[in-house]
């Protein structure tokens, strides 16, 4: 659990960082960060949730899921056309020498903000989320440490 809050820390101080990270991005680079960004804000709002802070509150974490799933999956890999990793980009080209690894990340994070909203919609506990939280933030901590310079 300790390895998980920390993970949720580290993710939840993304936001602070790509905002500086995005000054002078444009077109695809640029929208690809703000997805990143709506995806840590999503984060932030569940990591307290998550250490215990703010009570549990499914229906704000079936939103939060929503929005992770949108920017997921086939919505997020069209964002990277190759070649797309000139600065401001933190893009690797380690992306597209292994675009399978890399989609099969984007794809997996989409199933887990899915399971993410299941488990707050379905009832499921406090547990469950913190679980299935904790099981998605390994997937986006996975695609960065691979593909994010």
């Amino acid at each position: 659990m300790k390895i998980l809050i920390g993970t949720a820390v580290a993710l939840s101080m993304v936001g602070s960082i790509a905002a500086i990270a995005h000054e002078g991005a444009t077109g695809v680079v640029k929208e690809r960060m703000e997805g990143m960004k709506a995806i840590g804000q999503q984060v932030k709002i569940m990591v307290p949730m998550m250490k215990g802070t703010l009570p549990y509150d499914p229906d704000q974490v079936a939103k939060a899921a929503t929005i992770i799933e949108g920017h997921s999956g086939e919505t997020f890999t069209a964002l990277f056309p190759e070649g797309s990793n000139d600065k401001p980009s933190e893009a690797l080209s380690d992306i597209w020498e292994d675009w399978s690894k890399f989609t099969d990340l984007a794809n997996e994070l989409n199933a887990k903000a899915g399971d993410l909203k299941t488990v707050a919609v379905s009832g499921g506990s406090e547990d469950d989320f913190k679980a299935t939280l904790g099981s998605m933030m390994q997937t986006c901590k996975s695609c960065h440490s691979n593909f994010k310079e």
